[in-house]
C-alpha cells in the first residue's frame, strides 16, 4: 500500500505541475514582456481587492518567471486554500522556495490546510518543524489525541428555540457532554465557544490558546475538547471548544461555522428551523432543497482561516466589496419610532468616510443606512449600521470591507454548500 500511495502522490504532483507550468505554454503571453516586479504588484493588487480569479491568472504567469515563481505559487496556494482545494494547495506549497521572503507568512495557513483535511499529526509535526508558538503546538497535540468524529445518516430538522435573544441571535436545543441546553448559532465562530467557567461546569478541561478578539475586545483564549455535541440527529464527538475570558459570567454556548461546515446546512429564518443533511450525499441534498422554495439565488463565497466566510457585496454604488458573513452581530437599539432594530452591518469608521457618510453619524456608532445594502444580487434598503474599532481582515491577504450579519440574512432561507463554495438563498417560505 505504501508503494501505491507514493505512486499516486507522484502522479498528482505531475498533474498539478502540468496545470501550473504548462498553462499557456503554447505561446509566450504579452505579460511576460512586462517588468516582473510590475506583474507581481498587479497580481497582489488583484488579490487584495478580492479579484481571486484574475489574481490566479496572473499568478500562473508569475510561476513561469524564475525570480518571481515563489510569489506566484504563494498566490496559487492561497487561492486553492480559499476554494477548498486543500490537497492541491499542499502540493503547490511544496514548490515555494524556503528562502522566499514571505515563506513564514504561510505557516498558519498550512496548519489550517492540514486541519481541514483531518491530518492532525501532520499539522502538529509541521508546527513543530516551523517552531511555532508552544500554545499552538499544544492545541494541535490535543486535536491529534482527540480527533473530531461526525455522524449524520439522514436529513434532520431542528426548530429554533425561544431564548431571550432568539429574534436577534437564533438558538437551538442541543446536548453537550450529556447535558441538555440551548446553544446559539454564530457564523463568526468556529466550533464551540463559551465562558471558561461554563466549560468547567460541562467537564471540559482547558489549556491556554493565546489571545483573540470578541467583538472589539482582546481577550485570553483557552482550548478544550467536548466529548459529544448532539444537534438534531447529528452526533459530533471530540469537538473543539474555545473559551473567552470576555464571556465570563455569561451562560452562552455558541456553535459556529466549523459545526455547520460538517454538513449541507440551511438556516431557514422565515420558517425558524435549521436543516442539516450529509454534506456530500446528492440524494439527501435533493430532499433537503425540496423543503425550500425553488426561487433561488446562488452567491459564491470563500472560506478563510479556520471558519471565516466572505463574499462579494456592495454599499450603494460602492461595489465589489468583500464582506465577512458573520451572523453574530447582536447590536440592537431603538429606531425613531421606538422599535428595536438590529444593526445589519458594521465597518471601520474609515470605510464609512470613503462611502460618504456623515462623520457625526459615524461618531455616534449607530445610524440609518443612506444606501441599499447588497450581497451578490440580493439588495435591501432601510437597515441600520454600526461601527467597529477593528478593521476586519485581511483574510489570507484579501481586504475585508465590513461585516454583514443577521438582520440582513434573516430575510431568507440561507443554505451553505461548503463543498461547492456557494450560498443558496430563497426568499419565500415554501407553502
Amino acid at each position: 500500500m505504501n508503494g501505491i500511495r507514493i505512486h499516486f502522490r507522484y502522479i498528482l504532483l505531475l498533474s498539478v505541475m502540468a496545470l501550473l507550468i504548462g498553462f499557456g505554454s503554447a505561446r509566450v503571453g504579452p505579460s511576460l514582456q512586462q517588468d516582473p516586479e510590475a506583474l507581481k504588484a498587479k497580481a497582489w493588487e488583484a488579490w487584495e481587492k478580492g479579484e481571486i480569479e484574475e489574481a490566479g491568472k496572473l499568478a500562473r504567469e508569475l510561476v513561469r518567471i524564475e525570480s518571481e515563481a515563489s510569489s506566484g505559487y504563494h498566490l496559487l496556494f492561497l487561492k486553492n486554500f480559499l476554494e477548498g482545494n486543500y490537497g492541491e494547495a499542499l502540493q503547490i506549497y511544496e514548490e515555494i522556495d524556503p528562502k522566499y521572503a514571505e515563506y513564514e507568512e504561510l505557516d498558519t495557513t498550512v496548519v489550517n490546510t492540514y486541519l481541514y483535511l483531518g491530518r492532525y499529526t501532520e499539522a502538529e509535526q509541521f508546527a513543530r518543524s516551523r517552531n511555532m508558538e508552544e500554545y499552538r503546538i499544544a492545541s494541535l497535540k490535543q486535536l491529534r489525541e482527540h480527533p473530531l468524529k461526525v455522524r449524520l445518516d439522514t436529513l434532520t430538522v431542528i426548530p429554533f428555540a425561544k431564548g431571550s435573544l432568539h429574534e436577534y441571535f437564533p438558538d437551538f436545543e442541543v446536548e453537550l457532554n450529556g447535558e441538555k441546553l440551548v446553544a446559539n448559532v454564530d457564523t463568526g465562530g468556529a466550533f464551540l465557544h463559551m465562558a471558561p467557567e461554563r466549560a468547567e461546569e460541562l467537564g471540559i478541561e482547558l489549556i491556554p490558546f493565546g489571545k483573540g478578539l470578541q467583538a472589539d475586545t482582546e481577550t485570553d483564549l483557552y482550548q478544550g475538547i467536548a466529548e459529544s455535541f448532539i444537534l438534531g440527529e447529528a452526533i459530533l464527538e471530540n469537538v473543539p471548544v474555545v473559551t473567552l475570558d470576555s464571556l465570563k459570567g455569561k451562560k452562552y454556548v455558541i456553535f459556529g461555522t466549523s459545526i455547520l461546515s460538517q454538513f449541507f446546512s440551511t438556516l431557514d429564518y422565515p420558517n425558524k428551523r435549521l436543516i442539516l443533511s450529509p454534506r456530500d450525499d446528492v440524494e439527501f441534498q435533493e430532499e433537503h432543497l425540496s423543503l425550500l422554495s425553488p426561487d433561488r439565488v446562488e452567491i459564491p463565497f470563500y472560506l478563510a482561516q479556520t471558519h471565516k466566510m466572505f463574499a462579494r457585496g456592495a454599499v450603494g454604488e460602492h461595489e465589489n466589496l468583500n464582506f465577512f458573513i458573520d451572523s453574530g452581530l447582536v447590536y440592537v437599539r431603538s429606531d425613531e419610532k421606538g422599535k428595536p432594530r438590529q444593526a445589519a452591518f458594521t465597518a471601520h469608521p474609515s470605510m464609512y468616510e470613503q462611502w460618504g457618510y456623515d462623520s457625526e453619524d459615524v461618531k455616534r456608532k449607530w445610524f440609518k443606512a443612506r444606501h441599499p445594502l447588497a450581497l451578490g444580487s440580493l439588495q435591501q434598503d432601510g437597515h441600520y449600521f454600526t461601527t467597529s474599532a477593528l478593521e476586519f481582515g485581511p483574510f489570507e491577504g484579501v481586504k475585508i470591507h465590513g461585516l454583514l450579519s443577521h438582520a440582513f440574512l434573516k430575510k431568507y432561507a440561507w443554505t451553505i454548500d461548503f463543498s461547492k463554495r456557494r450560498f443558496i438563498f430563497t426568499s419565500q417560505p415554501k407553502e
